[in-house]
């Protein structure tokens, strides 16, 4: 069994960004992601090219076309960044254009994340939270108000699918 929450990371004027946070971790999955690619690792344009679109949605918003879907239809789970070429890739749950959840991310070593052991449980995650948040908005325990995620946003899941 996975526990694990959903904490609030940033708050800008458009939009709050959050990450899924696991019970075992010290780190947030986005500052766990970005740990992973230190200032100075040979992956240091393409995480600019991430917090560039970063920046870009905390202005504007998570407007669905800053996003290329993942997951299944309709579940919000997206990868930044869209552009052709890169490698790394930082996964996300898109719940409106003003509420942002981040999962975790790294470097596209396969086809597709279905196909990749490193990716596929970023994305695995990210689809169940989606799950999860609907059934709770659903039935009234998870309300989406402006920018905020309200209710109960801790989650168990099991990883043994």
């Amino acid at each position: 069994m996975q526990k694990y929450s959903i904490e609030l990371v940033e708050e800008y004027e458009k939009i709050n960004f959050y990450s899924i946070h696991l019970e075992e971790e010290e780190l947030t999955e986005l500052e766990r992601f970005f740990e992973k690619f230190p200032e100075g690792c040979q992956y240091d344009e393409e995480v600019d090219v991430i917090l560039s679109w970063m920046d870009k949605i905390a202005e504007k918003g998570a407007l669905e076309r800053y996003f290329r879907p993942e997951g299944k239809y309709g579940d919000g789970v997206g990868v930044i960044p869209i552009d052709v070429g890169n490698k790394l890739r930082l996964y996300c749950l898109r719940l409106s254009d003003k509420i942002l959840v981040f999962g975790n991310g790294g470097i596209k070593d396969s086809k597709s994340w279905e196909e990749s052991e490193t990716l596929s449980p970023y994305v695995e995650l990210l689809m169940d939270t989606s799950r999860f948040l609907s059934s709770r908005v659903k039935n009234g325990t998870v309300l989406l108000v402006d920018k905020e995620i309200i209710g109960n946003l801790n989650f168990t899941r099991d990883e043994k699918k």
